[in-house]
Formats: C-alpha cells, structure tokens, sequence
C-alpha cells in the first residue's frame, strides 16, 4: 500500500504530491487529512497525506516510507482538504504552500503536546444557493448577522479588511474569536487547535480565515461582499474572498450569505436571473446627498476647489467634525505645458510625477522617484508650465490660508501619520485620503465632501465605474442620516453619480456596457501576466505563451484569448510586463481556470477574477 503526501513546502506544480510507501507498523490506520513525517531528499519534513492506495506500486523499491503519524486524528476534514486543493489548482498556487497557510506553526515540541478530537461525519446534503442580503443600516446589518448565530456547529464571518473585524465582533457572542495576519504565532496556534476541535464556534476574519481547518461549518457569510479589499491582488493564492468562500461554501454543504449595502455587479445580476437566492430590493441609503456640477462653478468664475455649495455648507457647520475626500495626495494631480502638452512623468514606470509644495519636487508615488520641480518646459522650453487637479496637501495649505479658527485642520494620507490627532474633543476638517476612511470616526462627522469625485473614472480599467459606484455608496452608509454629504464632480450625468437615489439603473448601464465588451458576468475574466527585464523577451515570451494557448483552443468559440497586451505602466518593479486576457462562459469556468493554470509556465503569475487587466 502506498499513499499520496502534500509536503509542506512549495514545490514545483509537477511535484505537488509524491508517493510514499505506508507501513502499517510505523503509521497504522492512515487516512486521508493525517499530517505526518515523511523523508525529503537528507530529511524529514510535515506532510499531508491526500490519497491512499491500496495497491501495490511498481516502483516500490524506490519509493521511501511514511515515517511517522503527527496525530492519531486527522488534521483536516475530507471537506476542508478537499477545498484547499481546489484552490491550489484554481489559483495555481502550489499545494504546499497552500496547506502550510493552513496549518497551525508546526514547531516539534508544542506538536506533541495537542490532541485532536475524532471527526463525526456530516450527513451528505446538497448544497443550497448561494443568498444575497442586502442591510441600509447597522441596525439591519446586526439582525441579519443575528439570525445565522449557531445552535451547534461553526460559522464564519468574512469581512474585507482587519479594521472592520471590531465592528462585527461587538454584537456577538463573547466565545467568538477573530483571526487575521496582525496575530502572533502563540495565538494562532491556539485558535487553529481550538477550531480544529470545534471548540469555537462563530469565527470573524479576512481571507486567512478560509484556511481555519473546519469540521463542522454550517454558513459562511461574506460581509461587504462588493469591498475592493476582498481581493489579494499581490501575492498568490490571488483570491477572492467571495468566490473562494463560495468554494467553502460548496465543499463543506454550507449555507454561504453575501451580505452588504451594495451588491458587486457580478453578484447582482446572478440574484436577478435567480442563480442566488434574493429576498431584500435594492434601496437609496442616503437622503440627505447633492451632487455639485463643477463645470457650473467654472462658468462662474470660480476656479477653486470649494464649490459655492459647500463653502456655505461649511460655514453652517456649528458642531462635529467635516472630512474632506480626496482620491490623491500631494498639492496637483500632474504638471505639464499648456504650449506643447508634455505632462511630466516618471522615467521608471511612465505615471504622472504629482507636485509637492513643501519641497517643490516631483515625485512618483509608486517608484519613489523624486526630482526638482521645472519652471520651463524641458521639451518646448516655453514658460507655460501648469498645474493639474488637486491634491491633499494643497487642500490642506489652501484652507489654513482661509483661517478656520474654530477648526484643527488634519491632513491624512500615506505621507502623513496624524491619525493619533483624530482623537481631540476639538472640531476637525480632516482632509484625506483611502487611507483615512478605516481611520475617521464616522459618528462625528457632520458635513463630508468629495472634492473630485470623478477623478478614477477614467483610468482604463472596467471596474472603475462599480468602484466610485461603491465608494459613494460607503460613505452613504456610513454617515448618520442628518449628515450631510456633498459630491462635487465635473461628469454629474455619468451612471456611477447619477444613479445614486435610483439604484437599479445604475446595474442596467452598467451590464449594458460589459455585454458590450464580453465582461463579467456575461464571460469569466482570468489575467495571465509576465515580467522580464528585457523588453523584447518579454514581448517574445508571452507571444509564444499565446500562440500555444491559441492552438490548443482552436476551435472552442467559448474560450477567447487576446494577444500580448503590455501593462498601462509597462515597466514596473524591475521588469517590463505583458499580460494575456482570457475570457470563458461562466457554464465551464472552473474547468477552464483549471486547465489554464496547468497549461502554463511555472514563472506566469496567475489572476482569476483580476480586479484590474493593464496594472499590477
């Protein structure tokens, strides 16, 4: 008899499982899920045993023997095995290195000292639909959350990022735990052995909290389903956290809830045609919002920043803090010449250089790259060097030049670390960035603007429009009633603003134009991308990745593969990078990913459901 073993380590995509002969003597009862010791090359190292064979292998002599049980019990489920191989073949992300995210730190001593209960077996069911709840308000949020809290067995609570895990964990249960990357080993060592023993039931945490080794989950709840922050982008696995929680889901025959005050457009339209289940219509959240028209401002000779709306507005401000949004930092979006229409950019990666007053310098957020601010045009040497758009720092320079007396003007972005100021019982105009969205306290604020709400529209990416959708929609949920909420915006007619009080609009334009382009939901949209250091390698190597892929589909109408593509910043971190879009029916897309995944070299980074196709 021999086994199949997972080590825990990453291996090449060939290698994930190797063979091993299994002597009953050494490690009797071996089953599916044990982790044990096996010999690798002059050692050993922890393994997972993924298959048992009982017949005799033609190659015994060669094969070595499992050398040890770690445990009498199994470490994993049959189901939650079987979900984290999924992943490693969906996401193409080595086996190993996927079960040592799920392992608890395997250090010797503290190894020996744990016991792991026996598995009771769940009763096979089929798996039910997926079910899309929609909440306005906290008080909803709490109520719904409420009525999946467990009798008996374990349910987890997926939220997009670490700061959001407080919220949740402050209407349930005081047995229930969180889990995310900030905690030390000591604690996730304890958490993992408790879970595994189904000793806690309600679990909260970010995407590391798929992997918890589950025995008995009976709902899985993807909260704020529609975040951007659900998505790993830098690092394989590349998940996301709805699509693998609904993999989750599946494996284990749990109930998965997607829940949020705005559905992903994905998730909407799989709701409307009756793929999810749906009981709750799609609402308005924020009655108290206007939307300024910056082109009027201009007509009206007012070239600033502040629209004549919300100058007034601040005024009446008596009482509470006013956060001002901004997309970017520094004191102007670009800077370029009006007579020959250079726009300064970074050498590195060809991104707009943004202007610092305070150091009058040039400087690239992304590379680090920092130079002296020109007063000519280095291209036409002509004197017509301007300044475009608005950031941060400006904002901030401009309104202490306006004197608010009664105002602390905080200014948070990347650059800054004025968080620790937030907490003065002084009124605050607060002038940040995403940065400052998890920072502020949301409860004291009683005026908020979008300075440039438009600003990331244009950007050449297909989710642009749901994510500024989404966006303004946060801060609607997020703001008490009375607040006031102001959004200025040079494009007030585009669907993303326009259709903030008429919801279901803003899905029908939306689905209209990724119908138009084969965009999800309509296709399933995997990116494969490469960097080389040389341009023309780069450019030849995803070539021939191209053409081989073209070949092996020829003739499969529901597989589209483009060519080369290079990235909007075609030379980034090193390497200039070419991508492959490939698109699917969504009736086979797993089976698709999956081949994909196999069919292509160990080198390509692999990005299903990419949040964005020409950027990293």
């Amino acid at each position: 008899m021999f086994a199949k073993v997972a080590p825990i380590r990453r291996m090449p995509s060939a290698l994930n499982e190797l063979d091993y002969l299994v002597d009953s003597n050494k490690t009797p009862h071996l089953q599916v899920g044990h982790l044990v010791h096996i010999p690798f090359r002059n050692r050993l190292i922890f393994g997972i045993v993924t298959k048992i064979n009982t017949e005799d292998s033609n190659h015994s002599d060669k094969i070595k023997t499992i050398e040890e049980k770690i445990f009498d019990e199994v470490a994993f489920s049959e189901a939650q095995l079987n979900f984290l191989k999924e992943i490693s073949e969906f996401y193409k992300t080595p086996l190993g290195f996927v079960l040592k995210s799920a392992l608890l730190p395997l250090k010797k001593t503290k190894l020996a000292k744990l016991h792991l209960k026996k598995i009771t077996p769940k009763a096979d069911s089929k798996p039910s639909k997926p079910q899309l709840s929609l909440y306005k308000n906290n008080e909803e949020k709490i109520t719904l959350f409420k009525k999946f809290l467990p009798k008996n067995g374990q349910l987890l609570i997926l939220v997009p990022e670490v700061s959001a895990i407080d919220a949740v964990m402050k209407f349930l249960p005081a047995d229930s735990i969180s889990i995310h990357s900030d905690l030390k080993e000591k604690e996730i060592f304890k958490i993992w052995h408790k879970i595994r023993n189904e000793e806690i039931k309600i679990i909260v945490g970010t995407r590391l909290a798929l992997f918890l080794p589950f025995t008995n989950l009976l709902t899985v709840i993807i909260d704020d389903e529609a975040n951007p922050n659900h998505k790993s982008y830098d690092m394989a696995p590349r998940l996301h956290a709805r699509e693998a929680a609904l993999m989750l889901a599946f494996a284990h025959r749990a109930n998965c809830i997607l829940s949020g005050h705005t559905p992903a457009v994905e998730t909407q339209y799989f709701a409307a045609s009756k793929i999810y289940n749906c009981a709750t219509s799609l609402l308005p959240l924020h009655p108290n919002t206007e939307i300024v028209d910056m082109r009027e401002e201009r007509r009206g000779r007012n070239y600033g920043f502040l629209s004549a709306q919300l100058q007034m507005a601040i005024d009446k401000v008596q009482s509470g803090d006013i956060f001002l949004f901004l997309n970017r930092k520094g004191t102007a979006n670009y800077v370029g010449c009006r007579d020959c229409g250079l726009v300064a950019k970074c050498e590195n990666c060809q991104r707009g250089l943004v202007y610092h007053e305070s150091t009058s310098t040039l400087e690239c957020h992304f590379c680090r790259l920092k130079k002296s601010m020109f007063l000519s045009c280095p291209k036409c040497h002509g004197p017509n060097v301007i300044m475009y758009g608005v950031g941060t720092e400006l904002v901030e320079n401009e309104l202490r030049k306006k004197q608010f007396p009664q105002y602390e003007i905080i200014r948070l972005d990347a650059q800054t670390n004025n968080a620790r100021n937030l907490n003065t019982n002084k009124n605050k105009i607060i002038i940040g960035t995403q940065i400052a969205w998890d920072k502020i306290d949301w409860s004291k604020i009683s005026l908020m603007a979008f300075l440039e709400a438009d600003t990331a529209l244009f950007v050449p990416e297909y989710k642009m429009s749901e994510n500024v959708f989404y966006q303004l929609r946060d801060a609607q949920y997020r703001l008490n009633e009375e607040t006031r909420l102001i959004i200025q915006s040079s494009h007030p007619e585009h669907h993303s603003m326009a259709n903030l009080a008429s919801v279901e609009r803003f899905y029908v334009k939306e689905l209209q134009e990724r119908r138009l382009f084969n965009y999800p939901p309509f296709y399933y949209l995997i990116r494969a991308y490469i960097g080389q250091k040389n341009l023309s390698l780069a450019q030849k190597t995803a070539q021939n990745v191209a053409n081989h892929l073209k070949v092996l589909t020829k003739g499969n109408l529901d597989i589209i593969i483009s060519d080369p593509l290079p990235f909007a910043s075609a030379y980034t971190k090193g390497a200039y990078w070419f991508t492959l879009l490939i698109k699917t029916k969504f009736d086979k897309y797993k089976q698709t990913t999956k081949w994909l995944a196999k069919n292509l070299p160990d080198e390509w980074k692999f990005d299903p459901n990419p949040a964005n196709l020409l950027s990293l």
